[in-house]
């Protein structure tokens, strides 16, 4: 299929043995021109009210409209949003280890309590992230997340400047037919102000600083073990489409090492 907003319209439409002036007609409209020039990609964005109105009419099933709804980049609302937490709600919160869900501008849609032990986010900081929907550039470059107070001078620096610099790197490739949207450019101009993105986001010019990071959607993650805080928890962190609504994906994390997999058993234990 056409990955293009237009084209995957034209192609459902084609699909479903549809004329465009059938779909004209039913939107009301007297001819066929401006359905022809959003297939054709001639009109730049839709509004949403009129792509959904379209795929109405086609009679898409979600997973159809979703795909539309990606093409276009029409983020998901917050009703949209919320149906997905309640869908996935089970699934995050009973992963015994730290878990997440990002739309694909990479706000923080839903977190489980892992992920914020994890990081050792304090409870203001949780309620700001469960409420506001923050990017997630907008909470891993913030001066008070604990990584960058502790772990931003010596060798330690340098591992975390260049795993941040990787995923900013992973984020351009991603973003790359959307840095004219206006969420990508009001995003662009507050991290801007944050002079740690500023410098990375220069350094994220050239190719990946490492060889470790061949894949996309592919992390190794760095925390805090409470039990011994000279020790850190490693993890690997993969992050899978949401097979209804491919605007969302989940991160889940696995410890990568014996000592990170003992403390969450040990977590486990004593919850259970």
């Amino acid at each position: 299929m056409s990955a293009s907003l237009g084209g995957l319209l034209k192609d459902y439409r084609l699909q479903k043995n549809l004329s465009q002036l059938e779909i004209a007609f039913a939107l009301g409209w007297k001819d066929t021109s401006r359905l022809s020039r959003i297939e054709q990609g001639r009109i730049d964005k839709p509004q949403r009210n009129l792509v959904d109105r379209i795929c109405n009419i086609m009679e898409l099933k979600m997973e159809e409209k979703n795909h539309v709804l990606l093409a276009g980049g029409y983020r998901p609302t917050m009703e949209e949003i919320l149906e997905v937490r309640k869908d996935l709600h089970s699934m995050l919160h009973g992963w015994p280890y730290p878990a997440s869900v990002r739309d694909f501008s990479w706000r923080i849609v839903d977190s489980n309590q892992e992920i914020f032990n994890y990081y050792n986010v304090p409870h203001k900081a949780r309620m700001f992230i469960n409420n506001e929907l923050p990017n997630i550039f907008e909470v891993t470059f913030s001066p008070d997340f604990l990584l960058n107070k502790h772990f931003l001078d010596g060798k330690e620096g340098e591992y975390r400047k260049t795993f941040l610099t990787n995923m900013i790197h992973d984020f351009r490739y991603h973003q790359r037919n959307r840095t004219k949207e206006k969420w990508y450019i009001h995003l662009m101009k507050e991290l801007m102000e944050n002079e740690l993105f500023r410098e990375l986001w220069q350094c994220s010019n050239e190719k990946l600083v490492t060889n470790s990071n061949k894949v996309t959607n592919f992390a190794q993650k760095r925390g805090f073990n409470k039990n011994s805080p000279d020790k850190h928890l490693n993890m690997y962190m993969f992050i899978i489409p949401y097979l209804r609504d491919p605007r969302f994906e989940v991160e889940l994390y696995t410890p990568s090492d014996l000592t990170t997999f003992k403390y969450f058993s040990q977590l486990t234990s004593q919850l259970s």
